[in-house]
């Protein structure tokens, strides 16, 4: 089995299908046949789908402002303010963000590919929870978008632990039209917007710090 710490989406479209279909990082034990999943320590780059990404540990939420940091130092040394001059060029192409487990990081890769605006998701996430009744909410479980078929958004409430989905529905697209730009969330765009961790999880988490190393 292969632990990846970098994935070049443009030049390895294997891996990028492999987060997809979710295979990477999957393995079976050959004598107790459990399968099992290493957590995502990745650092993604798609420079045709604009996209630069810090892929961490579901557990690393718990301090994303410090991860956030991280993430920003990361890609200021590689593409930004620390680079050389080519690479800056690259740069300036690229949205950076930050994920925490596998549901994430697959979510922000297919949101890249179909030209979505994250910012945007998050928001159609919100206005989901305000209208749909009966949603699973519980720690662990994150609401995500797993496809698209046309006019139409599959979601899924996810345990973001073992990965597996508890509840399916379609969002149409005009849904994620409404909140794309509209007025009435430009403040809620804002507070979403405001790192590298683009998530609803963003606005409901109080960052912890990280234990010192010993």
């Amino acid at each position: 089995m292969e632990i990846f710490s970098s994935v070049n989406g443009d030049r390895r479209v294997d891996l990028t299908e492999a987060i997809l279909t979710g295979t990477i990082q999957s393995h079976t034990c050959k004598k107790c046949e459990t399968a099992f999943r290493v957590e995502p320590s990745i650092n993604y780059l798609s420079v045709g789908e604009g996209l630069w990404m810090m892929a961490r540990p579901l557990s690393a939420m718990a301090h994303w402002k410090e991860e956030e940091e991280a993430a920003n130092t990361a890609f200021e040394e590689a593409y930004g303010s620390g680079a050389p001059d080519a690479a800056k060029e690259i740069g300036e192409l690229l949205t950076v963000r930050l994920s925490f487990g596998w549901p994430a990081f697959r979510e922000k890769v297919l949101i890249a590919q179909h030209g979505l605006r994250d910012v945007s998701v998050e928001l159609m996430k919100l206005a989901i929870l305000r209208n749909r009744p009966a949603n699973p909410l519980a720690p662990g479980v994150e609401l995500r978008l797993v496809n698209l078929h046309g006019d139409q958004l599959e979601m899924a409430w996810i345990d973001a632990i073992s990965n597996t989905p508890l509840d399916l529905f379609t969002a149409q697209r005009s849904l994620y039209d409404e909140v794309d730009g509209g007025e009435a969330w430009a403040k809620l765009a804002a507070e979403l917007s405001a790192g590298s961790f683009v998530d609803i999880q963003r606005l409901t988490i109080v960052p912890k710090p990280m234990e010192p190393a010993r």
